[in-house]
C-alpha cells in the first residue's frame, strides 16, 4: 500500500532478512536513512559555504530596472530554508533530551509541552512523538553508527566487549561495545534474538558481523564474563581471528570469588541474619528514621551513613551491606532494647486463607539476638560480621579498582598478588589475634587458589606484568637457586649494538623469561600467519619488508635487552602509564623491536634492518580492556530507560535511543558548551572577586 517512507526505512535498516538476502538494497536503505537524519542535515548546513554569485545576478547589477518579483521569490525561499533549519535544530535538541537525559517521549505530545513551545517561539511547530519514534530516532541512530564506524576504522588494538540483557517486554538482546586504547567506549550494536537460541555459534555470528563492519585487523582483543555461552562464543571468535586476545572479565571473576566465600558454612548464619536486618530497614521508614536519629544524638552534623540494600546486579553487594551495617549495630541493639524497633515477618501471600498470625508477627530470631544479650548470639553475629568484612575487603577493593577503563592486564596480576599477600598476612597472625578459625582460613585459601588457577590459564597477565616498566622484576620474583639453569647471552653495548665476543652476562629469572618469550612468540607467529593468509590487508611495513626469520630473531634480541634493563629500556616511566612508555620508545633509535626501532645485525649479509616487532606486541597487550564494564553501564542505562512504566517499549527504539545518547553525551560536545561564559570567582583570602 501507501506505507510512509520513514516506517519503511525504520524496518529496512533493522531487517535481518533484507540484510542477508539483498545486502545492496539494505546498504542503500542504511545510506538513505543516515542522510535523512537530523544530525546529517545540521552537519551539512554547518559545512555549506556561501554560494558564489551567479552570472545572471551580475548582469542584474547593470540593469536600470529592479525585478521585485525575483527578489521576493528568492527571499521567500531563503526564509523557508531558514525555518526548516530552525525546525531541525530544535527537533535535534529535543531528540537529545530524550536520548541523553531520558525525557519521556510521551511528554512532547502533551498540551503543556505544545503550550511551552508556543510561548518560547510561535514559529516552531511541535513535532509529534510518533515522528520522533518512527523517523528522527531511527535515522539518527543509523547516522551515529556510521560516524562511529568511520572513527574506529582509523584506530588499532580495539577491544570488543559484549553481554546479554532482557527488557521488560521481554526482548532478549546482546550489547556490543568497542573500546579504544585511549579508553573511549563506543556502543556499536545490540543484537536482538528473542526468537532464537543464544548458542555459541549465534554469538560468534553476531560478533563477527560487528568486527567485520570495522575491519578484522583493527581489533586487539575480546572480553566478556565467563558464562558457558559467552565464554564459548568468545573463544570461537578468537579461533576465527587468532590475532585477537581472549580475555576473561577480571571484575566478574573477583565477584564470583566473593560469591564462593558467601556460600561457606561459616557465613551461613551471617548471611541469613544480614538479609533479614537489611530487609526490615528497607521496608520500614519508621525504623530507619529512629536509627538515623539515634546515631545523631551526639549532635554531629556529619550525615549518617545509610544502610545498603542487597541487590542482584551490584558487585560485592553483601560486603557493602555488611560494611554499612557494622557501625549501626550498637544503635540497633539500643533501640530494640527500648522496644522502639521490632523486627517482624511480613505478609506471606503464599498461604491462603490468611490467618491473623500470618499477617504480621515478630521475627524472633533477629529480635531475640538483639534483646537477649546473655545468649551470646549478638556477640557471635558481631564477630562473624567483622571477620567477613576483613576477609572480603581486599577482594572487593581490588574489584572496584579493576572496574576502571584504564585498568590493564598488568594491573589485574598485581591486584591478585596484593589480595594473596593481604590474606596471607591476615591468616598468619593466628586465631588468637584475628578470631578467624583455622578451618575458615583454609577454606578461603582454597577458594582463592581455585579461582586463581581458573583465571590465569592465560599467560597474558603475567607477560603484561613482566613488560610493565612500573614494576622491577627484582621486587617481585625470587632469585633462582645457584643450581638452577641459567641462560647466558651476549650483552649489548650502550649505543653501538653487540659487544665483542666473550663479553656475556647471565640472564636473570630464566623461567619467567621463558614464559614471556613463548607467549610473545606465539602472538608474533599468529600475526605472521595472518599476513601470509591475507597479504592484501594493511599490516605494519616490517611484516612485508623482513622475512619471518628476521622478525622472530629481532624479537629475541630486543626481549633480551629489555629483560636486562639495558638502554633505552631503562628510561623512567612518566605518569605511571606503561602504554605511554612503550609508545614513547618510537623515538629511540635502538628500541623498535620490543618497543619500536631496533638495529638487528644480519649474520649473512651484514645489513642493518629496522623493525618494530616487540613494540607492536607490547602496545597491543597494554591497549586492550580487561573488563566488560561498558556493557554493564549500558545495561544500567537500559534498566533506567526501560522502567516498569515504560515496559512496553520496542527493543529497537530503546537501543537506538541509548546509542544516540552515548554518542552525544560522551563523544560530541554541544554547541553552547563552547561559548565562553563569564564566571565570577571569590578569593576567600582577599575577599576580592575576579571574572573569567
Amino acid at each position: 500500500g501507501n506505507a510512509q517512507v520513514q516506517r519503511v526505512l525504520k524496518h529496512a535498516v533493522a531487517c535481518k532478512a533484507l540484510q542477508e538476502h539483498n545486502a545492496e538494497l539494505w546498504e542503500e536503505a542504511v545510506k538513505v536513512s543516515g542522510q535523512g537524519s537530523l544530525g546529517a542535515k545540521l552537519d551539512e548546513a554547518a559545512g555549506v559555504k556561501e554560494p558564489s554569485e551567479p552570472s545572471s545576478a551580475k548582469q542584474q547589477k547593470v540593469q536600470s530596472g529592479l525585478d521585485i518579483g525575483t527578489l521576493r521569490e528568492t527571499g521567500k525561499k531563503a526564509k523557508e530554508e531558514q525555518h526548516k533549519l530552525y525546525q531541525s535544530k530544535v527537533d535535534h535538541i529535543i531528540m537529545r533530551l530524550i536520548c541523553v537525559r531520558g525525557l519521556v517521549p510521551n511528554v512532547i505530545d502533551s498540551l503543556e509541552w505544545k503550550e511551552l513551545m508556543n510561548v518560547l517561539n510561535p514559529i516552531y511547530h511541535p513535532t509529534s512523538g510518533d515522528i520522533f519514534a518512527d523517523k528522527h530516532i531511527p535515522r539518527e541512530a543509523v547516522y551515529v553508527r556510521t560516524q562511529q564506524i568511520n572513527t574506529l576504522r582509523s584506530i588499532n588494538n580495539l577491544t570488543l566487549t559484549f553481554d546479554g540483557n532482557t527488557t521488560h517486554k521481554p526482548h532478549s538482546i546482546y550489547t556490543v561495545h568497542a573500546t579504544t586504547p585511549l579508553c573511549e567506549t563506543y556502543f556499536l550494536d545490540a543484537h536482538e534474538g528473542s526468537d532464537e537460541r543464544h548458542t555459541a555459534d549465534w554469538i560468534e555470528n553476531k560478533l563477527l558481523k560487528t568486527i567485520c563492519s570495522i575491519g578484522e585487523n583493527n581489533w586487539g582483543a575480546t572480553c566478556s564474563d565467563s558464562t558457558n555461552v559467552t565464554k564459548a562464543g568468545r573463544r570461537q571468535v578468537v579461533e576465527t581471528i587468532p590475532i585477537m586476545l581472549d580475555l576473561c572479565d577480571a571484575v566478574h571473576h573477583l565477584h564470583n570469588t566473593i560469591g564462593d566465600i558467601n556460600k561457606l558454612p561459616a557465613f551461613k548464619f551471617l548471611m541469613s541474619m544480614l538479609k533479614g536486618i537489611i530487609k526490615h530497614f528497607s521496608k520500614s521508614s519508621y525504623s530507619t528514621t529512629l536509627l538515623r536519629q539515634d546515631r545523631n544524638l551526639a549532635g554531629d552534623d556529619e550525615p549518617v551513613k545509610a544502610l545498603q540494600k542487597i541487590g542482584k546486579t551490584r558487585f560485592g553487594t553483601h560486603w557493602t551491606a555488611a560494611n554499612a551495617l557494622d557501625p549501626c549495630l550498637p544503635n540497633i541493639r539500643n533501640l530494640v532494647g527500648l522496644r522502639a524497633i521490632k523486627f517482624k515477618v511480613r505478609l506471606n501471600l503464599a498461604k491462603w486463607p490468611l490467618k491473623t498470625t500470618d499477617i504480621c508477627h515478630k521475627n524472633t530470631k533477629i529480635q531475640g539476638m538483639f534483646m537477649n544479650r546473655a545468649s551470646g548470639k549478638y556477640n557471635e553475629f558481631e564477630q562473624i560480621l567483622l571477620q567477613y568484612i576483613t576477609i572480603v575487603a581486599p577482594i572487593i577493593r581490588s574489584l572496584w579498582s579493576l572496574e576502571a577503563a584504564h585498568a590493564n592486564a598488568s594491573d589485574v596480576y598485581i591486584f591478585w598478588l596484593a589480595i594473596a599477600a593481604t590474606l596471607n598476612d591476615l591468616f598468619s597472625k593466628g586465631t588468637i589475634v584475628t578470631g578467624i578459625p583455622t578451618s575458615l582460613a583454609h577454606e578461603v585459601t582454597a577458594i582463592f587458589n581455585k579461582r586463581y588457577e581458573e583465571f590465569f590459564t592465560n599467560d597474558i597477565y603475567f607477560v603484561a606484568f613482566a613488560l610493565d616498566p612500573r614494576y622491577p622484576l627484582s621486587d617481585f620474583l625470587k632469585k633462582p637457586a645457584p643450581s638452577a639453569t641459567t641462560i647466558v647471552i651476549p650483552a649489548l653495548h650502550h649505543r653501538t649494538g653487540p659487544r665483542p665476543n666473550g663479553s656475556s652476562t647471565p640472564l636473570p629469572y630464566p623461567i619467567a623469561y621463558g614464559r614471556v618469550k613463548i607467549f610473545l612468540k606465539d602472538m608474533l607467529c599468529k600475526k605472521l600467519d595472518r599476513h601470509q593468509m591475507h597479504p592484501e590487508d594493511s599490516f605494519e611495513p616490517l611484516l612485508k619488508d623482513l622475512s619471518q626469520a628476521q622478525v622472530v630473531d629481532g624479537l629475541r634480541h630486543q626481549l633480551e635487552a629489555f629483560w636486562r634493563n639495558e638502554w633505552p629500556f631503562n628510561e623512567p616511566v612518566k605518569d605511571g602509564n606503561p602504554l605511554g612508555w612503550w609508545e614513547a620508545l618510537r623515538h629511540h633509535s635502538q628500541a623498535q623491536v620490543l618497543a619500536v626501532r631496533t638495529y638487528q645485525l644480519c649474520c649473512y649479509c651484514g645489513v642493518i634492518h629496522q623493525s618494530r616487532v616487540l613494540q607492536l606486541l607490547a602496545i597491543q597487550i597494554f591497549s586492550v580492556l580487561v573488563n566488560s564494564m561498558p556493557d554493564e553501564r549500558t545495561n544500567s542505562t537500559i534498566t533506567w530507560f526501560n522502567s516498569p512504566l515504560r515496559g512496553s517499549q520496542d527493543a529497537r527504539t530503546l537501543l537506538d535511543m541509548i546509542q544516540i545518547g552515548q554518542w552525544y553525551g560522551k563523544h560530541q560536545v554541544c554547541a553552547w558548551t563552547r561559548i565562553h561564559c563569564n564566571t565570577n570567582y571569590l578569593n576567600i583570602a582577599t575577599r576580592t572577586r575576579t571574572s573569567k
